[in-house]
């Protein structure tokens, strides 16, 4: 009979563990069973094909600032303490309109600032700078 020599304490072991490989594999393969079904079911869902709807844009309303504290909304020349209740006359005629500002370039900053103030008191909340 032959026996295998004995191993010193000095070699060192050369084999690698594969338990922990086996175990995550088999935890795949578990959950690719039970998701695998899941994949092949599919909802129905009907979407109706409509024309798009045409929404018409907000009234625009122009203001212009000019020289002098003078304004012009929609053409109409309106004095300085009277713009704010044409605004809000004119917003309550057309709820949800933009207001358009065009300040000429030799008008001054007091005007155009008054012009943006009375269109916030009015109650406009749709101000374009032109």
């Amino acid at each position: 009979m032959a026996f295998a020599a004995a191993r010193s304490s000095q070699d060192t072991m050369a084999e690698m563990n594969i338990t922990p490989l086996v175990d995550v594999m088999l935890v795949l393969l578990v959950i690719f069973m039970v998701t695998a079904p899941l994949m092949e079911h599919r909802i129905p869902l009907g979407l109706s094909q409509r024309s798009p709807v045409q929404v018409e844009p907000p009234p625009v309303v122009a203001l212009h600032v000019e020289t002098g504290d003078v304004f012009r909304l929609d053409g109409q020349a309106v004095s300085g303490p009277a713009l704010e209740q044409a605004l809000a006359d004119q917003l309550a005629r057309e709820p949800g309109l933009v207001l358009k500002v065009q300040v000429a370039p030799e008008a001054d900053y007091q005007s155009a600032a008054t012009a943006l103030a009375a269109a916030k008191r009015a109650g406009v909340a749709n101000i374009a700078l032109d």
